[in-house]
């Protein structure tokens, strides 16, 4: 192994390290601001643990598939594609009935609502770079 892929694997695995921390920031500051702007405290708790969910998934999916091929020829527009599709997938599967119940009635298609999380996500995450 030569001394730049010695230097490329550790500047991944620092980055990964760095993303899970600052997800770990943007998972509280969302917390928080659910905390402050809705009182009621099933919808808090139904609107958290969505939350949860989609930052959990989007984790995870970057933990097993994107982290693996980002930076290298596999990273192209129809992985990226990909990893999207499974992570809507995941957080789908993920929610409860009831989480899923509120938000269709109060945002509209849960789909719609759970891609917009995880691009919300993504971007937060992006940016805090």
């Amino acid at each position: 192994m030569s001394w730049q892929q010695i230097l490329i694997n550790i500047a991944i695995t620092l980055a990964a390290a760095l993303l899970t921390a600052l997800g770990s920031w943007v998972l509280v500051k969302v917390k928080n601001l659910v905390a402050t702007k809705i009182k009621n405290t099933k919808t808090q708790a139904l609107l958290l643990g969505a939350v949860d969910v989609v930052a959990s998934v989007v984790k995870a999916t970057y933990q097993t598939y994107v982290q693996a091929i980002k930076g290298t020829e596999a990273w192209t527009q129809e992985a990226q594609k990909n990893a999207l599709q499974q992570a809507l997938h995941n957080a789908q599967v993920q929610l409860s009935t009831e989480a899923k119940d509120y938000i269709q009635a109060n945002f509209g298609d849960v789909g719609a609502w759970v891609q917009n999380q995880i691009e919300a996500t993504l971007y937060d995450l992006k940016n805090k770079q």
